[in-house]
């Protein structure tokens, strides 16, 4: 598998590049909207739809979401949402396996769509935003530093672990060395962008809870997939998996992000 591993690596970096730096804003803005359907047809699978028809139809239903609010206009109101979804999140990763709710069906996709819903909401702020590179690419930069950080300093010194039954391979050590990077890397930002003493505490507590929040993502994720026994989200990526299980964690950093972003005034 390290052949396609490597082949689809490439080619999702460049598709990347691509979207973030050649596509227009309406073309950017539909690219993200089919990345969402397709997360939405596997966001059915890890909610317990069976059938490829129900599959479909969520998947179908996500866009038409999207193409409402981009119609309406609501966009920032949706990511208020946000702080409240995650926030279950959390209580459904804790309490796991205890918590029957979350287990149905409705349940879970209803909450996938609302989360995928508010990743494509933040999404279009962010591309709609004068600094749309920067603000972007610091985001990325965020989500990456937290899961390389915690991926090294975790396998060199994680002993105590995150959340046993859900993700059994994550431990706080991990968490800690993601978080001190992404720190370290949002004082270099600040320090190259003239930022003051107060908009770089600002953005460091910013880039403090969308690093937290980001590993809440892939743990919630986690957690569907191993109630439903699935190693994957899907097999649409060969080598990677599904686009969830690449766009897990950007699913819950990414509104949050945008949102404070936007209630600072940065955006």
């Amino acid at each position: 598998m390290l052949l396609p591993r490597i082949l689809s690596a490439i080619v999702m970096a460049v598709l990347f590049v691509y979207a973030v730096f050649v596509l227009n804003a309406a073309h950017f803005i539909f690219a993200m909207a089919g990345v969402v359907v397709l997360a939405g047809w596997e966001w059915a699978r890890l909610s317990g739809v069976r059938n490829q028809v129900g599959r479909i139809a969520f998947a179908v239903f996500i866009g038409v979401l999207c193409l409402s609010i981009l119609n309406l206009n609501i966009h920032e109101m949706s990511l208020y949402l946000s702080p409240i979804l995650w926030g279950v999140a959390l209580y459904w990763v804790m309490k796991y396996p205890v918590l029957l709710f979350w287990q149905h069906t409705f349940s879970r996709l209803l909450f996938g769509m609302l989360v995928l819903v508010t990743t494509w909401s933040a999404l279009v702020m962010l591309r709609q935003s004068d600094n749309f590179l920067v603000w972007v690419l610091l985001l990325m930069g965020l989500i990456w530093g937290a899961d390389s950080g915690a991926y090294f300093v975790g396998r060199a010194f994680g002993k105590r672990k995150l959340a046993r039954f859900v993700s059994p391979g994550k431990s706080w050590e991990g968490v800690a060395g993601g978080l001190v990077l992404t720190q370290i890397g949002v004082t270099v930002f600040a320090l190259l962008s003239d930022f003051t003493f107060v908009q770089w505490c600002v953005l460091s507590f910013i880039a403090l809870l969308t690093s937290s929040v980001s590993v809440l993502g892939d743990l919630t994720e986690s957690l569907f997939k191993r109630h439903e026994q699935l190693k994957d989200s899907s097999h649409l990526i060969p080598g990677h998996g599904g686009v969830m299980d690449r766009v897990d964690s950007l699913t819950a950093a990414a509104p949050i992000y945008v949102l404070l972003l936007s209630l600072t005034g940065w955006l």
